[in-house]
């Protein structure tokens, strides 16, 4: 019972071992007797005193093994038994009478915690917490129906622990379990009891590792469902290279948990692992969601391109991981790519301009249709860039420079089959560096150093290939299979022979397939994450590495654009030694813009001279043999017949190519000898509404059928395309015109002023109309040669002189310098016709300018049939302003608007310049037009002001 002190104590311990008062208070002297605690009293009866310590010898056993004797402590005090604890001081003074036994005494056990371990001397206090006092106790306490601690835990089923983690785990991995179990309807797993627990765990804290492993192991057969559909639906390479990654990760994932957690200790154990788990699983899962059925493969290479971006500043291993998926999924694009620019061997059947329609990945051949800027169409077959199959986040100017590699490069393989570049051993001997992605900024610099050493190795091949020259016999290029082929080697073999060839192979098949996982990269960075989940997860956020938006010109565009360089350089040397490129577009000068003196001699007088003996066809009368012309000012049917064209412009195409120096040796069908790009004339296509207009033979549009065909050969066609023929063919239209009107002014010129001109009484009128018409029409045709067409020609020639130069060039330094492309040779060649056209004023917005012109010109033909019929002797009545009077008032009015509309012209200080804005190169512009030709017009037609109005 509690001491009378201690009732106030409302923490005081009862001593239980106190006997009852009662018994006290009934038993006389209960303290005492043989029964009595206390053994100190005097008055113990004899029966309890204490023997003798010294007792008489008589009945004592002699000692086998006498001890040494100890001195008996005097006082026969029996310790109180009580239940307080003693101090430090008093164990220290205690004697322990159980250190003598042979065996140490067993320790009870007791709880652990991490104040007793760090501080071992510091005496341990009793548990305060339910939790502490083992799982028996916390499982008892959570089942009771009342729930004291109130984390609703009553109601869940306890199962055994170690079943359950690896049911959990299981789960985590997609497989089904006694626990769980895969629902196709609902495609996500079903526990098979909705409330368990494990001891010494409470409801929630499983339900919440039971839920990040549902989540995880959906996730898991999610991945397991792409990967699969993906190779029997779209089996696209880009798509099987995401399969293949996605299954590998897969793979390592469960080869990783059985080996090294295939018996959890704990559920802990198992929610960090499946944490680590969902992350990687989280990676592919979000990369998976976002693409779609109709996607293409560079649809996905940009998704995984945009995945890796954002796990850039992730964990680690996140971000190593996404490289090497990106690297995978990338790959078979890139193989493309080298095997467009020539560093990779071609596989399959190369693609090649005869096979329209035919597309492999991202280029395509096809027949593509152009528009000018007058509405007509000219189809050209070529290999065209499919821009849709480029991903988005490659530089325009990369991509460019990638297509004109690999086009140029086909015109080399098929056109020299000799050349080094279409060895696959030159190539292959040179080391060409491998398209990659590089992620770090030494991997760049090495990059450099072999692009470097791959362009001297080629350079010194194709030095050594220019000196030997080609005769030796060219092998065939790009051959589809390796040099080294497997041969059948069974017959001619005895018996034993054939014997140990079978005994081989059936030891390498009975070998152990090889892990395919132990030497790939991503399934070691997904196993060293896994192998070890307690190790501190690192952030690639402070690395030193590019810029995402850098990588792909920093990773492709090093060795596209020195594949450009090579193949580019070699190209243009080609095609100005081997195809006489430069003889081609001599032609078109000399011809199609009527740069030859002897030919437009040629061609003037066979289509106007009204002298010569026409060539059209008579009843009953025979030609005379001799020179034949069309006499378009002398005649009054229109159009001449085919036969007529034959027989008028036979032989004139010859004549000027060769020259007149030639006329002696010239054979007599001079027609047999073959032009550059079979040269000849043609008739041109024409709506019926410019056919009406060319039935008039005095009307300004009677020549516009003709034409001049070319075609150029095949190794020209990427420097003359269609596109520049037809801008070829307009300006020889309208310089066919010019011509006529050449002719006109000075006839009308000589009907007037000569003596034997059958024209009497010539008006005042008439005179002036002669003089100023033929000073327009000369001043304009000055223009028109020496300004609007000679100028940018002779630019254009400076610019082909010193191309040939640098070409010429052994210095191997010169090698890797930026050289014009054939592409961009191209584009300077169209632009010199378009500066023609704009000084000829054949542009689309220049056509107002043009038409009044081309009234100028009609009055002009007017005032030369008026002088035709006035020179025969006929009158001109009744036809309103067929007068010379009134012809001449129209011309003079026309000329004035004219200039008035070209001096608005001229004032425009931009004017032409926006054409040529941002179209600089390193060779220089293409053109050397000083100022506005407009105004160089204006200063030759009307110098002195004689057209300008007050």
């Amino acid at each position: 019972m509690f001491e009378e002190d201690d009732l106030s104590n409302v923490f005081a311990v009862p001593d239980f071992r106190e006997p009852s008062k009662w018994l006290q208070d009934q038993l006389p002297r209960a303290d005492t007797g043989f029964f009595a605690l206390d053994l100190t009293d005097t008055e113990l009866p004899s029966l309890c005193n204490p023997p003798d310590p010294q007792p008489s010898e008589l009945f004592t056993l002699p000692a086998i093994d006498p001890a040494p004797q100890q001195e008996e402590p005097n006082s026969t005090e029996i310790p109180d038994f009580t239940f307080e604890e003693p101090s430090v001081e008093e164990e220290a003074e205690v004697t322990d009478f159980w250190l003598g036994f042979d065996k140490p005494a067993a320790q009870l056990p007791e709880y652990k915690t991490w104040e007793g371990f760090q501080s071992p001397d510091i005496p341990s206090k009793k548990p305060l917490f339910i939790t502490e006092a083992g799982p028996g106790a916390f499982d008892a306490l959570i089942g009771l129906k009342e729930d004291p601690l109130q984390i609703g835990s009553a109601v869940f089923t306890v199962v055994e622990a170690e079943t359950y983690c690896n049911a959990v785990l299981a789960l985590a991995l997609g497989r089904d379990s006694v626990f769980f179990s895969w629902q196709d309807e609902h495609e996500a797993f079903k526990p098979a009891l909705p409330q368990v627990r494990i001891p010494a765990y409470s409801g929630k804290a499983i339900q919440e590792v039971q839920r990040s492993c549902l989540k995880c192991g959906n996730t898991y057969r999610q991945l397991r469902k792409f990967v699969d559909s993906t190779y029997l639906k779209n089996p696209t390479p880009c798509r099987v290279a995401l399969a293949s990654a996605v299954d590998k990760a897969l793979l390592v994932i469960q080869s990783s948990v059985a080996l090294h957690h295939q018996h959890p200790r704990s559920i802990l154990q198992v929610r960090s692992l499946v944490a680590h788990i969902y992350t990687t699983l989280r990676q592919f899962e979000s990369l998976v969601s976002k693409i779609r059925r109709d996607y293409l493969d560079e649809d996905v290479f940009v998704i995984v391109f945009q995945q890796a971006q954002s796990a850039e500043y992730a964990e680690t291993h996140l971000r190593d991981m996404m490289r090497e998926v990106l690297r995978r999924v990338s790959k078979p694009w890139i193989e493309l790519v080298e095997e467009w620019i020539g560093t990779r061997r071609e596989l399959g059947v190369p693609l090649s301009k005869h096979e329209v329609g035919r597309q492999k990945g991202f280029i395509k051949v096809e027949s593509e249709t152009y528009m000018d800027d007058f509405g007509d169409e000219v189809d050209e077959v070529d290999f065209r860039l499919d821009t849709k199959r480029i991903p988005t986040f490659m530089p325009e100017d990369v991509v460019k420079s990638l297509f004109e590699v690999g086009r140029n490069l086909r015109f080399i393989r098929s056109n020299h089959p000799g050349h080094p570049l279409s060895q696959e051993s030159t190539i292959s001997s040179s080391r060409p560096p491998t398209v990659e992605w590089l992620f770090d900024w030494n991997s760049v610099v090495q990059l450099e150093h072999r692009i470097r050493s791959y362009e001297s190795a080629v350079f010194e091949a194709i030095k050594n290939f220019s000196l030997q020259g080609s005769a030796k016999t060219a092998t065939p290029t790009w051959p589809i299979g390796n040099s080294a082929t497997y041969q059948l080697q069974l017959f001619g073999l005895d018996e034993n022979q054939l014997q140990d060839k079978l005994v081989l192979s059936i030891q390498d098949f009975a070998k152990p397939i090889a892990d395919s996982t132990s030497e790939d990269l991503l399934g070691i960075i997904i196993r060293e994450r896994l192998s070890d989940v307690t190790t501190e997860i690192a952030s690639a956020g402070t690395d030193f590495t590019p810029h995402w938006s850098l990588l792909p010109i920093l990773s492709f565009g090093s060795i596209i654009s020195a594949q450009s360089r090579i193949v580019g350089r070699e190209t243009l040397k080609l095609l100005f030694t081997s195809h006489n490129l430069r003889e081609h577009l001599k032609l078109q000068k000399e011809f199609q813009l009527l740069g030859n003196g002897f030919f437009c001699s040629r061609l003037s007088h066979a289509l106007f001279d009204p002298d010569l003996e026409t060539a059209e066809r008579q009843s009953g009368v025979a030609h005379q043999g001799g020179v034949m012309g069309l006499r378009l000012s002398g005649r009054d049917t229109w159009p001449p017949a085919s036969s007529e064209l034959r027989l008028a412009l036979m032989g004139v195409l010859t004549e000027s190519y060769e020259g007149p120096l030639h006329e002696d040796s010239r054979p007599r069908d001079a027609e047999k000898n073959e032009l550059p790009g079979d040269l000849s004339f043609g008739v041109r296509s024409l709506s019926n509404e410019e056919i009406d207009k060319c039935m008039d033979p005095t009307g300004l549009e009677a020549l516009d059928f003709l034409r001049l065909s070319y075609k150029p050969p095949a190794a020209l066609g990427a420097i003359i395309t269609p596109v520049i023929l037809v801008q070829y063919d307009r300006v020889f239209k309208l310089l066919l015109r010019v011509l006529r009107m050449q002719y006109t002014v000075n006839r009308i010129f000589r009907d007037v002023t000569a003596r034997e001109s059958g024209w009497q009484d010539v008006e005042d009128v008439s005179i002036r109309f002669c003089f100023e018409a033929r000073h327009f029409i000369s001043s304009l045709s000055s223009y028109i040669f020496d300004i609007g067409i000679e100028i940018p020609w002779q630019a254009f020639e400076k610019l082909l002189s010193q191309i040939e130069i640098d070409l010429g060039a052994e210095d191997q330094s010169t090698f890797s310098t930026a050289v014009l492309s054939p592409d961009r040779l191209r584009e300077h060649h169209s632009q010199v016709l378009d500066r023609i056209m704009l000084a000829l004023l054949l542009r689309k917005r220049q056509q107002p300018v043009l038409k009044l012109l081309d009234d100028i010109f009609r009055v002009v033909l007017k005032f030369a049939q008026y002088s035709r019929l006035q020179n025969a002797g006929r009158k001109a009545h009744g036809q309103g302003g067929t007068t010379a009077k009134g012809l001449y008032k129209m011309f003079k009015r026309n000329v004035e608007v004219f200039l008035a509309v070209c001096k608005g012209l001229s004032e425009k200080g931009d004017y032409g310049m926006k054409d040529t804005a941002g179209e600089k190169s390193t060779l220089g512009r293409v053109d050397a037009l000083e100022g506005n030709p407009i105004a160089q017009l204006i200063l030759k037609l009307d110098m002195s002001g004689f057209y300008s109005k007050a």
